[in-house]
């Protein structure tokens, strides 16, 4: 991937070749779904691709706020806890250390997170993948709020994939003024022409810079300097043809979603695709029906040409004179035109209404918000659980392509500034963790297994009442383990493996204590008990046996 910046420039303008038919696609689901964002085909000034030509309804615009809601709310809320990191070595799981050390660093990245623009920069990134069906963010070391993100518009970047369908190469296009530029790498790295527009008259003419970020084939692995990092970041003056800047970075800084994908295919295809026949019609439908519901208010009139003396005016209580002799009583005003039927149009409008919701997953996210009012009810929680199942892989690459390395980026960031707590022994020779999510969207995808699991223990339940060896077969401190994991509890309110055993062990030596106890009083009962018996029998044997 190395090479010179003309070789760069060529290559990137390659790359933006297989983009040219996804552009189409972008420009007419930005002009029905997502007016906001940039154009993708057309020139415009900041402000002019606010254009709603197409719209007369709505739905085609509340539609993505509601799924981006949905996910940002349900998946990374700001005000909960939607992750936690544990260690991947089973035998770690239970080390309470370890536990606190995992436990502080997933609390040093929350307030990280919400202290910079993460959420801020959320919620376009997860409309961009549900109407565009691609999303790219991007984590930047900040002075002030450790790390801060981008979501970056898809008209200024093109992307590579590799061999396994991962994203292995970014060209990024950012246009700076010669001012900017200087701000960034200094007055001297520019040309003569732009030094001189800096205190000219071109002030406000912008330059095309590149950035390029791919894996660093060729880096000495023992120093740690930003021509050595893992990730190499080049950014190049397409119009001089020029390097800027060879710099680097330890972890991906880019993070690209595909809402759906394809093979061998870079861009992603998006809910907002499938709807868009149905965006169409819907419009279509609301102007017509519109123009139905204007002809009934105000109708057309048909007025003979000699009738008048004045401008026939229609307003309200407006008087109009006509010439007697020419009118033939009423018959020569009249309203004309088939009017039509608001009615059915207002039908087919609710019809493909509910069509574009339906593919926009709003249904999903809105009866997930009905059932967080009442979780008691498992026949509404079956149901959601089911419908969670159809956002599954779009949740899952979510997961795996964007949030997995948004965490450990910010983690490599807060390490790097001295931020986390020391690392216990535990984790120095095997420091691996994994993320485990606990959102409630993350939680609807595992309550499959809950419900398994639930069924399976109620199933063993009732054959114990008739044979309760069966429950010999089970081992209940994994079952509350596994129920623990798939809800997303606190791992911090669970005693670790030994402490358990500890307590048992103290239970079994006080049961035991007891038990001898109760062996020894009811010993020294029985004795009392059968010396008192021959003291009777001896008694009743000789009569003068215990008297004076």
């Amino acid at each position: 991937m190395d090479g010179s910046p003309k070789d760069k420039i060529k290559r990137y303008k390659e790359v933006l070749g297989q983009r040219q038919n996804f552009e189409s696609y972008w420009q007419n689901l930005h002009d029905y779904f997502y007016i906001e964002s940039p154009d993708s085909q057309k020139a415009y000034y900041p402000g002019t691709e606010l254009q709603t030509n197409v719209l007369y309804d709505s739905t085609t615009l509340e539609a993505p706020d509601i799924l981006a809601s949905g996910f940002m709310n349900y998946l990374t809320p700001p005000n909960a806890k939607w992750f936690r990191l544990r260690s991947r070595d089973p035998r770690l799981l239970d080390n309470k250390d370890v536990s606190d050390f995992l436990d502080s660093v997933a609390d040093e990245v929350y307030h990280t997170l919400n202290k910079s623009n993460f959420y801020e920069a959320s919620f376009p990134n997860y409309k961009s993948s549900g109407v565009y069906g691609t999303s790219i963010l991007m984590e930047e070391d900040d002075v002030n709020d450790v790390a801060r993100f981008y979501s970056l518009p898809l008209t200024q970047c093109a992307i590579v994939e590799d061999a396994r369908g991962r994203i292995a190469e970014y060209f990024i296009e950012f246009e700076y003024t010669s001012f900017q530029a200087a701000t960034r790498w200094g007055e001297e790295a520019l040309t003569e022409v732009q030094r001189q527009e800096i205190h000219g008259h071109d002030q406000n003419k912008k330059h095309k810079y590149l950035l390029n970020i791919y894996n660093r084939e060729i880096r000495d692995v023992t120093r740690s300097d930003k021509a050595n990092m893992p990730i190499a970041a080049t950014w190049i003056d397409v119009e001089n043809e020029k390097v800027m800047e060879e710099g680097g970075y330890n972890e991906w800084p880019c993070f690209t979603h595909r809402f759906d994908k394809r093979p061998f295919i870079p861009w992603g295809f998006s809910p907002a695709m499938k709807a868009l026949p149905f965006a169409r019609l819907l419009n279509a439908i609301a102007k017509t029906n519109l123009r139905t519901m204007m002809k009934m208010t105000d109708p057309p009139v048909a007025v003979p040409h000699n009738a008048f003396i004045m401008p026939f005016n229609s307003n309200p209580r407006a008087l109009n004179y006509y010439k007697k002799t020419s009118m033939d009583g009423a018959k020569d005003i009249f309203s004309f035109a088939n009017f039509g039927d608001p009615k059915t149009g207002m039908a087919a409008v609710e019809y493909y209404t509910k069509q574009v919701k339906s593919l926009m997953y709003n249904d999903i996210f809105l009866t997930f918000e009905n059932i967080t009012k009442q979780m008691q009810n498992p026949e509404v929680q079956e149901r959601i659980n089911e419908k969670m199942a159809m956002l599954g892989p779009a949740v899952g690459r979510y997961m795996g392509a964007v949030l997995n390395p948004v965490i450990i980026r910010t983690i490599g960031i807060l390490s790097r500034s001295g931020r986390l707590p020391p690392t216990p022994d535990a984790l120095i020779d095997n420091p691996n963790f994994e993320i485990d999510y606990v959102s409630q969207l993350a939680q609807a995808q595992k309550r499959s297994e809950l419900s398994s699991l639930l069924s399976g223990m109620e199933l063993i339940g009732g054959l114990a009442q008739g044979d309760p060896s069966v429950m010999d077969k089970v081992n209940l401190d994994i079952v509350v383990d596994e129920t623990w994991d798939i809800l997303g509890a606190p791992v911090k309110v669970l005693r670790d493996d030994m402490e358990v055993q500890q307590i048992r062990e103290n239970k079994a030596q006080m049961a035991a204590k007891e038990q001898e106890m109760m062996m020894t009083k009811a010993a020294a009962e029985t004795g009392k008990t059968m010396a008192e018996g021959e003291k009777a029998l001896s008694e009743s044997q000789d009569p003068t046996r215990g008297k004076k």
